[in-house]
């Protein structure tokens, strides 16, 4: 347990007692010492003797050594006040309910988990207009001394307290409960894209922010930047299959764990995990087929007119062509083809998959079939198959370089999203696990993915069970979702418990469910309250008594956190007091806004007509000003990443 010591308040006036009790301690010492009795003392004692001897006195004689040791007995008797202090403050007064507490400035301060700053404004561009910002030196704009470096690579920005802003440094989950219309956007999203300096990946359903940030990381945080949203042309591609090599030792277990993604065995009843786990077994065998058909019998492609493609679309279209019957009967073949041993042992294993599917009978073939076309659904979607048919990143330079990723899903195709979602977000977590930054120097970079609308990418089996060691692969994450009971209908009872667990750092806004803000308030703790009473009989000789009674009280009841002001939030961390705080805001303040306005003149423009400014100086790392609204910011049109614009996944895929 730590020692709870004194602050510099109660050292002063520590060092100021002792001083006094060592003073008059050897004031009486020194007759003592001198061979005077206490009578003697209580008689002549005089509090000015011991300076007399020490100015006026012969140094070295017998009488000024015992006035020296007097002041060091003195000195050693004092010692009793700050070891008294310090035994005040660890002694634990015990309370009947609880004393919790919200944390106080001191607390904060000396939190391991977070940490209370404000970066000084990033400052002007010297003089010069926005639209010079490719002859300034951004990195060091935005990189100057007074930023705290460990705060802005590391810090996820949670709060604001009393005019800082709160930075969680722990490698740990954080999770946000946060209705609609929240403002979780603009205090969390929005806000950690213009200052998190590592890779993100951000489900964002509005694709809200990716328009307005991702211009500034592309040019002020110097990242690549990516769109992906599947159900448009205007995205970027992802293909599963890029990390997957049949020809390599690890492509039959790399090849094993996309099918656990796309065919769980988990979350299912019997006969369901059944049949999933025979579509899987089927998918695995059509997939080694296809492989074997794209690098050494591309005729056969040509034969059932299936583009030369790797990737999941291509999986899907052999499943409706294949003949299993004609494919069986040239086994061997195909087995005779020069080929590495690896590829044989695939195509021995997918031969025997695809013989186990046409034995079946019809009741499990319908039943498996029903299942695999379940499952590949969305690829039979022409913007579903484009998508994931190419690929523009790779998910393996996450640590390594600095990527941003927008998943940017419309609100009206999230209920069809879900098994892509699911698909990306436990592969993203699958190809991380794969390398470990404790065996790898190049691993420098961390990524943090921010899951807002958490509950509509699905059950997320990697990450509660493996909440405990992903952080240490660098992966963070920051889930958003609007009730606990989103989480209980996917996970149930105590696997959204376990989820939870593995989020030391919970941020609260106002809560709507009961069941929620139930468990939130217990969350916060307790506290002890006492009450006097009185009560007067009415005897012949009146008495009177009084009493204290101690009653159980939460700390935030919970009908308090469904009245939470808008700008008002709570932080619960992990061993520490909670934390209330206020939001982060983004809009009207100066330290989100200025990044803005840095790489856009129009809104640049805009803001110094508002204000009546005449320069670009009287704008930028000034507060106070008035900003335009998100709207009016949108419609300027110069916030979002000029490669982000001019997407088209026509230019790219085969489909």
């Amino acid at each position: 347990m730590k020692l709870k010591m004194p602050d510099k308040g109660q050292w002063a006036f520590i060092i100021v007692v002792m001083a006094l009790a060592t003073w008059y301690a050897a004031t009486v010492l020194v007759y003592f010492y001198n061979h005077y009795s206490i009578k003697y003392i209580f008689k002549r004692y005089d509090s000015g003797v011991l300076s007399k001897i020490l100015l006026q006195g012969t140094w070295g004689t017998e009488l000024h050594n015992t006035a020296l040791l007097a002041l060091l007995t003195g000195l050693a008797v004092s010692m009793v006040v700050p070891a008294f202090v310090i035994y005040t403050l660890n002694q634990k007064k015990q309370s009947l309910f609880g004393d919790a507490k919200f944390a106080s400035d001191r607390d904060i301060k000396k939190s391991e988990q977070v940490v209370l700053y404000h970066p000084k404004k990033d400052g002007g561009t010297g003089g010069k207009s926005p639209s010079l910002l490719d002859k300034i030196d951004v990195a060091k704009l935005l990189e100057k001394k007074e930023f705290d470096k460990k705060v802005a690579k590391r810090g996820v920005l949670i709060g604001k307290y009393k005019g800082k802003y709160l930075w969680y440094l722990a490698d740990d989950f954080i999770s946000l409960g946060a209705g609609t219309r929240a403002g979780k956007g603009a205090a969390i999203g929005i806000p950690n894209l213009l200052t998190w300096q590592d890779s993100i990946i951000i489900l964002d359903p509005k694709q809200e922010c990716m328009k307005i940030t991702s211009k500034v990381r592309e040019m002020l945080l110097g990242q690549k930047v990516y769109l992906l949203d599947p159900f448009n042309k205007k995205t970027d591609g992802f293909n599963p299959f890029y990390y997957i090599d049949l020809e390599d030792d690890s492509g039959s277990k790399d090849l094993l764990k996309l099918v656990e993604i796309l065919f769980p065995s988990y979350g299912q009843e019997d006969a369901g995990s059944h049949f999933n786990n025979q579509a899987g077994l089927y998918f695995q065998g059509l997939t080694k087929l296809l492989y074997f058909f794209i690098n050494y019998k591309p005729e056969w492609l040509k034969k059932y007119n299936i583009k030369p493609v790797f990737c999941i679309a291509s999986v899907v279209d052999l499943y409706g062509a294949i003949n299993t019957e004609e494919v069986l009967g040239v086994k061997e073949n195909f087995l005779s083809t020069n080929m590495t041993d690896n590829m044989r042992y695939h195509l021995e294993d997918a031969f025997v998959k695809i013989k186990k599917y046409s034995e079946k009978d019809d009741k499990d073939k319908s039943n498996t079939d029903s299942s695999f076309t379940k499952k590949m659904s969305l690829f039979y979607l022409p913007s579903v198959r484009a998508c994931t048919s190419f690929n523009s990143f790779d998910l393996r330079q996450l640590r390594r370089e600095k990527i941003s990723i927008y998943v940017g899903i419309n609100a009206d195709d999230l209920s069809l999203s879900y098994d892509f979602l699911n698909l990306f977000f436990n592969y993203v977590i699958e190809i991380t696990l794969r390398e470990n930054p404790d065996f790898d120097s190049t691993l420098t970079h961390t990524c943090l993915m921010l899951m807002d609308e958490f509950p509509a990418i699905g059950r997320m089996e990697a990450i509660k069970r493996g909440s405990g060691y992903i952080a240490g692969f660098n992966l963070r994450l920051l889930t958003i979702y609007q009730n606990i009971s989103q989480l209980r209908e996917i996970y149930g009872l105590e696997g959204a418990k376990t989820l939870m667990s593995g989020h030391p750092c919970r941020i609260i806004y106002a809560v709507s469910e009961q069941d929620d803000a139930n468990e939130v308030s217990e969350k916060l703790g307790y506290i002890t309250t006492k009450s006097k009473g009185e009560s007067k009989s009415r005897s012949r000789t009146s008495t009177k008594s009084e009493s204290e009674n101690e009653a159980k009280r939460a700390l935030v009841l919970p009908q308090e956190l469904g009245t939470l002001q808008f700008r008002e939030e709570f932080i619960i961390l992990k061993g520490e007091n909670p934390i209330k705080c206020e939001k982060a805001l983004y809009f009207n303040d100066a330290f989100f806004m200025d990044k803005l306005l840095l790489v856009s003149p129009k809104l640049t423009q805009k803001v110094m007509v508002m204000n009546k400014k005449k320069t670009v100086d009287g704008v930028i790392g000034v507060d106070g000003l008035s900003y335009p609204s998100k709207v009016g910011m949108l419609s300027l049109g110069e916030l979002e990443s000029d490669r982000i614009i001019a997407l088209n996944s026509s230019h790219h895929s085969p489909f």
